[in-house]
């Protein structure tokens, strides 16, 4: 086995990672090599090479990363680039924690966006399509067990907060399995996961599932409050005309998840909600 790498340095990853950027291989220097903002679960780099621009991105450490299934997320990611839904894997090393994508030209996506109609109808039918895509054999997503795997890592008291809102919690994820059949999700739809450039790419796949496509709906109900005045025109354009339940109930689990993740991780979190718009 791979010996993992070290922790990440502050101004620049390890040659060992870097040797996986193409054009790179043979100990060439990159061209450039810019650490990119954001994120709380890995450090990325942007890396250019005479082979083009790609991101290297480095596993953080393990209780950054709760729920993160590395195989999954390669698999599912590599479908919907296929589909030219998100950036195509050049390589990965699960040993190491490496992955390395090609770099999107864009502008991310900021929270006025998540308000905003036309932005929603161009997501909702980015999401159509993924929706769409046939999905692989992978098991089809349990919510209540991976609630329950963030709180084992929580403390009692998170735990005995979790055991009350279960009754709740187990009414929707029964609503989502009697829904739809099972699809590609990319399940974090947080704001800077969308990038706008020639096409609108789905970016970060580490939460996508298999999963009802309400899901992804309800995130961003459970994300972002200000997309609600919008949820006919999402539910008209991402296929779900006839999910506003289903909708509803994943952005109830979407919200105790978060809530759940944050405290996972030693993290303060404000309760999850349990209302959202009809």
């Amino acid at each position: 086995m791979a010996a993992p790498l070290p922790p990440a340095a502050a101004l620049s990853p390890p040659a060992v990672a870097l040797s996986l950027v193409p054009g790179l291989a043979a100990g060439a220097p990159a061209l450039s090599c810019e650490r990119l903002p954001g994120g709380t679960v890995n450090d990325s780099w942007r890396v250019a090479s005479d082979a083009g621009d790609f991101v290297l991105r480095l596993d953080g450490p393990a209780w950054r990363r709760p729920g993160v299934d590395r195989s999954r997320e390669i698999t599912l990611q590599g479908l919907a680039a296929a589909a030219g839904l998100a950036p195509r894997i050049v390589a990965h090393d699960g040993a190491r924690g490496v992955l390395v994508t090609e770099y999107l030209d864009g502008r991310d996506f900021t929270p006025a966006d998540m308000g905003d109609a036309a932005q929603l109808r161009r997501l909702a039918e980015r999401l159509a399509r993924l929706h769409a895509l046939p999905a692989p054999g992978l098991p089809r997503f349990d919510p209540l067990a991976l609630f329950h795997g963030y709180l084992a890592a929580a403390s009692g008291g998170d735990r005995r907060l979790g055991d009350q809102l279960q009754a709740g919690l187990q009414r929707d994820a029964a609503q989502l399995a009697a829904g739809a059949a099972a699809c590609i999700v990319h399940g974090d739809l947080v704001h800077a996961n969308l990038r706008s450039g020639s096409a609108l790419w789905l970016l970060d796949w580490e939460y996508a599932q298999v999963a009802d496509p309400a899901w992804d709906i309800g995130c961003l109900l459970a994300y972002y409050p200000q997309s609600a005045r919008h949820l006919p025109l999402l539910l008209a354009a991402s296929g779900l005309a006839d999910g506003a339940l289903r909708v509803q109930a994943a952005a109830r689990l979407h919200a105790a998840l978060a809530w759940a993740w944050h405290r996972a991780r030693g993290e303060a979190a404000a309760l999850p909600a349990r209302d959202f718009p009809a």
